[in-house]
């Protein structure tokens, strides 16, 4: 399935690293969860820098540096695809303060089964969207103004008009699937296939519950298709409880917090000031964290949201989270009395 990971007007469809599409050297080294960890350390101790050769055993060296310095577990090693020269995005989760545990669902027990030709059709969406982002410029980029995503190459956009067909015919058996089977491959299929649905409060409650599945695809799936629905049509965004996905902003893995945050961006764009106020309360050391990521791309959704909470201008700010200086969003202050939604607080509070 597909993993978000670049806003733009147009979300640019990106894939998790695959060797078939994989650049051969390591681009940015970057951290979250590390609050209360000497992060400088742990940078040193790595046995990869920028620059080096990705390998097949870049994660596990990775992985035992990281356990001899701090002797715990890093809680994720993400590799993602791709910086503007084609090098690979390191990602690592620290147990640290800012790491908290992500609350999951039991796991599924059911019968529930998609049939063969949505599965297929599953599959050959998949080889049609990698060789999109071989394509890279406008073919990989997305459509989401539906509700659902429409990516811009033809072969792909064709096969996601297919899904669009079979999920509108086939919405309750989607919605079983999602919610009871047993099987992590039909649940991965339905969390995608479920956002071509009409839209509905039933769609929408269950991608909300599918966001704490105990399979990381399915959870990056659901919040990935709720960020599209609220995307695209503001009068959703009510609908969607934000407590889940600001959970995601703390969690040790790199895909709930990416989708956590690329949600909530859509989620504050009124900039409500009590879920503001509960996101800084709950996730701010996580926020900053992110946005002090040096790919704009990645860092991108925390940065608005950050920015939101400090009462940035809309104007500006997407300008400031796309260019910087990144501290002129993160340097936001606490609570004034009566001030409204101004701000007084550190990045360090």
């Amino acid at each position: 399935m597909r993993l978000l990971v670049k806003p733009c007007w147009f979300f640019l469809a990106l894939l998790a690293i695959q060797p078939a599409i994989a650049g051969n050297h390591i681009g940015d080294i970057e951290f979250f969860g590390y609050k209360g960890l000497d992060i400088e350390s742990i940078r040193k101790a790595l046995p990869v820098h920028q620059g080096d050769e990705n390998s097949e055993q870049t994660k596990s060296h990775v992985r035992r540096a990281v356990v001899g310095i701090i002797h715990r577990e890093p809680t994720d090693l993400k590799s993602i695809c791709c910086d503007e020269k084609g090098n690979v995005l390191l990602f690592i989760g620290l147990p640290g303060a800012s790491s908290k545990p992500f609350t999951y669902n039991p796991e599924p027990t059911g019968n529930e089964r998609l049939p063969p030709d949505i599965m297929g059709l599953y599959r050959r969406l998949d080889r049609a969207i990698e060789e999109a982002v071989r394509k890279g410029s406008r073919a990989a980029q997305e459509d989401d103004s539906n509700g659902y995503a429409l990516i811009n190459d033809p072969t792909a956009r064709s096969l996601e008009l297919e899904v669009r067909r079979w999920a509108v015919e086939h919405g309750g058996e989607l919605l079983s699937v999602l919610n009871f089977s047993s099987s992590v491959e039909d649940r991965r299929v339905a969390s995608d296939a479920v956002g071509y649905m009409r839209q509905s409060r039933q769609q929408i409650l269950a991608l909300v519950h599918a966001a704490r599945d105990p399979d990381d695809e399915v959870r990056n799936n659901a919040t990935r298709a709720l960020g599209v629905l609220a995307k695209s049509n503001p009068v959703l965004v009510p609908e969607i409880p934000p407590d889940t996905f600001i959970d995601m902003l703390n969690s040790g893995i790199w895909t709930d917090r990416n989708k956590g945050a690329s949600l909530l961006m859509h989620l504050t764009a009124a900039r409500d000031p009590v879920l503001l106020a509960k996101i800084r309360t709950r996730a701010l050391d996580s926020l900053i964290e992110m946005a002090r990521w040096r790919d704009s791309g990645h860092a991108y959704f925390s940065r608005i949201i950050l920015g939101r909470i400090a009462g940035r201008p809309e104007d500006r700010l997407d300008k400031l989270a796309w260019s910087g200086p990144v501290e002129k969003i993160i340097r936001v202050r606490r609570p004034l009395k009566g001030t409204g939604p101004r701000y007084e607080w550190s990045a360090n509070s």
